[in-house]
């Protein structure tokens, strides 16, 4: 036989289950995520900062300043990992102030991303702008040696055909 396919207005069944499923597998895996949980967490603080005040609507300085102070924590997680999940090995790092100048630094990296980038890519818009303005006018003084005046001139298309 052929399922009966659920109506537009039904909803699925099974989804509390999964979530309760989905929860106690958190819950009993927490114990053993503590510490690495523990150290993102206080690792990503710029992060969850930027995010509670960024007032960008595509968020770019969250993306930004995320993504760089989660590469600055991602090293010390791996090196928790390696030594044990335990929390005395978290704060142990978190006690080490290389770890924090390390995170924090590459949260600085992000926002100095999000300060610099814009002002660059502007600056270069105006170069390249006026550089083709340049060419235009290179061109324009070209064409009035080769054709005279009347052709390379800058006045409007109704004034020429006016006669003014």
């Amino acid at each position: 036989m052929a399922k009966a396919q659920a109506q537009p207005g039904e909803k699925k069944r099974g989804g509390k289950g999964r979530i309760v499923l989905i929860m106690i597998v958190i819950g009993a895996a927490m114990p053993f995520m503590m510490p690495t949980v523990t150290l993102v967490l206080l690792g990503m603080l710029p992060t969850i900062v930027v995010l509670l005040t960024d007032q960008d609507h595509d968020r770019s300085s969250t993306a930004a300043v995320g993504m760089m102070n989660f590469a600055g924590v991602t090293p010390f997680v791996i090196d928790l990992w390696v030594k044990g999940q335990t929390m005395e090995n978290t704060f142990h790092m978190l006690g080490d102030s290389s770890t924090w100048l390390i995170m924090l630094g590459a949260a600085g990296i992000g926002q100095l991303i999000v300060f610099a980038i814009p002002q660059a890519m502007a600056s270069l818009a105006l170069a390249r702008a006026e550089s083709r303005l340049t060419i235009l006018k290179d061109n324009l003084e070209q064409l009035r040696a080769a054709w005279g005046p009347d052709v390379a001139t800058t006045k409007p298309v109704d004034k020429i055909v006016r006669g003014e």
